[in-house]
């Protein structure tokens, strides 16, 4: 079978020094010619770039950005966590006041109404702070947001 000879156009390109050396090193490591890797390099830039749709940055971003936003939703994740956990402490220390409270009240219905009373009074005025609190969060998260 007889040899197909290739017909190579030459391009002439100009590289900065250091980028020259890089490319030399490069070459020698792979026991190349200069020429041959620059070749392959192009090869290998065609190929990628019809590959990608010629949107590597494009991909280096969107990665980028997913890194980073992994990153925070393990953080809000965790802070979330802690923050629920402080809840339940709380919750089971105050279950215990109230416990300790009602036991150590006389017997007495009027008592106990007004120890009921003052217990749901208390429940609307934290569901109130809880209601305005969650406000005031969500609208610092959408500042952030839509910044």
């Amino acid at each position: 079978m007889p040899r197909t000879r290739t017909t190579y156009h030459q391009i002439y390109v100009g590289l900065a020094a250091e980028d020259r050396e890089r490319l030399v090193q490069k070459a020698k490591a792979k026991n190349l010619a200069t020429t041959e890797l620059a070749r392959e390099a192009i090869r290998w830039y065609l190929e990628n770039h019809e590959k990608t749709g010629g949107k590597a940055k494009d991909a280096e971003v969107s990665q980028a950005i997913r890194y980073a936003t992994d990153g925070l939703i393990k953080a809000i994740n965790s802070g979330v966590d802690r923050i629920c956990k402080m809840l339940a402490r709380q919750g089971r220390a105050i279950g215990t006041l109230y416990e300790l409270s009602w036991m150590s009240l006389p017997d007495d219905e009027n008592a106990r109404k007004a120890f009921e009373a003052a217990a749901t009074r208390a429940k609307q005025r934290m569901a109130r702070h809880v209601e305005n609190d969650e406000r005031e969060i969500a609208e610092s998260m959408k500042k952030v947001v839509n910044n």
